[in-house]
């Protein structure tokens, strides 16, 4: 079963690479001459920062204004004095858990009023919401006569019913685009994100779609538009929010079972990393959860399967260091897996293709036990409170509807 599926993979991949160049979905409507080609992204929030992406047509500096009253009055200006069409800019001096409103303006235009929330100290145990979501791209000719969804109009209903729910900020699990070195899949993410940019932050995932062959250890054009946590590469990081840590691991290119997978070698940069900061976050008073974001999947009940080298060089160090779950994505479904206690949550369907192929939500795929399998486009909510933890997933009609219903809900106890 498992080498007829290889086998079929393989030739859809061949077929892609003989026939057709990587997709290249055009952002809607016909551009301005002048304004954002892109407006503010938010990214990568902290107690004190925010990270704002903006790029216009042509080069011009920027004026930020910020302020904690709806009607913008006491707003603060910050000026941006790089003369570039696409700014990536940390916005710093802000109080903590703290409602913030914001407008830019440059290369002629004002963007419309956003807001975005700073995070809670670390420590703190009030509750806040954040959303997990991933494969958000689109499909090739080649898989979009076979997929169910795969489309615009399957990721912008994504997108508007994850921002119905109202996160204070957004987790991608990689695959934002087709192809990373394309640009014109990434002016079509942030086209159909722009909404649900322009008011919660953004903490990226490196997927495999994100490179264009090579080894998985850089990027070449996607990270132009992505900002990474203070004092991090998006390789691999980790941020705090109240009594939350996050864990952001690069799975690289690609990761197969038989693979000696550099990245996550001991010893390497990354696996030295997470050793160390998933072991600073356990002995951590102030952090009673710890998560982990990642691309590949450790366990599959779907196309791929388990994958040994994930689970070989991963699991130990989630078991010692007390992760209590894992996000993932790659798989175009939703699953929800538990392995030696530990929580494998795969949210792979925010606009990708998705296809119906009969192997797939198989208990007998996978060594951890299955809880929930679903092919549907689909989002993760988690709200923390103090020492709970719930998780709701849902699914989205797609098909030009932002429609949803529940998946499966479970909470989790400190």
């Amino acid at each position: 079963m498992k080498a007829s599926r290889i086998i079929l993979l393989a030739l859809l991949a061949a077929v892609a690479l003989l026939l057709c160049a990587p997709g290249s979905a055009l952002a809607g409507g016909s551009d301005p001459e002048t304004g954002f080609r892109i407006p503010p992204a938010l990214q990568a929030v902290t107690q004190t920062s925010v990270g704002m992406m903006w790029e216009t047509h042509n080069s011009d500096t920027g004026v930020i204004k910020l302020s904690v009253n709806s009607n913008m009055s006491g707003a603060i200006t910050k000026n941006i004095s790089s003369n570039i069409k696409r700014h990536e800019v940390r916005v710093t001096g802000l109080a903590a858990n703290t409602l913030y409103y914001y407008t830019v303006k440059s290369d002629g235009e004002t963007s419309a009023k956003g807001s975005f929330l700073t995070a809670l100290p670390k420590g703190t145990r009030m509750p806040f919401r954040f959303m997990v979501y991933g494969d958000s791209r689109e499909a090739p000719w080649y898989e979009d006569i076979v997929a169910k969804y795969g489309d615009n109009d399957d990721h912008l209903p994504c997108v508007v019913s994850m921002d119905y729910y109202a996160p204070d900020f957004l987790v991608h699990v990689g695959d934002f685009v087709y192809d990373g070195n394309d640009t014109d899949p990434i002016y079509n993410f942030f086209d159909v994100e722009k909404e649900l940019l322009a008011n919660n932050p953004l903490l990226a995932t490196y997927g495999n779609h994100e490179f264009s062959g090579g080894s998985g250890s850089g990027n070449t054009l996607i990270d132009s538009w992505l900002i990474p946590a203070p004092g991090g590469t998006f390789d691999h990081y980790s941020v705090n929010y109240g009594n939350v840590h996050i864990l952001v691991i690069n799975t690289g290119e690609g990761v197969w079972a038989s693979d000696n997978f550099d990245l996550l070698k001991p010893g390497s940069t990354q696996y030295n990393f997470i050793v160390s900061d998933l072991a600073a976050a356990k002995a951590d008073a102030g952090i009673d959860h710890i998560f982990v974001s990642m691309h590949a999947p450790p366990y599959s009940a779907a196309n791929f399967g388990d994958n040994q080298t994930l689970i070989n060089a991963l699991e130990p160090l989630f078991k010692t260091y007390g992760v209590r779950a894992i996000f993932m994505g790659h798989e175009h479904d939703y699953q929800h897996m538990v392995h030696d206690g530990l929580h494998y949550i795969l949210s792979g369907g925010c606009g990708s293709p998705i296809m119906d192929f009969p192997w797939k939500g198989d208990q007998d795929d996978t060594h951890a036990n299955l809880i929930k399998y679903d092919d549907v486009l689909n989002y993760v909510i988690v709200d923390v409170s103090g020492s709970t933890v719930n998780f709701q997933a849902r699914k989205v009609a797609g098909n030009g509807s932002s429609s949803s219903s529940v998946i499966e809900s479970f909470t989790l106890y400190k």
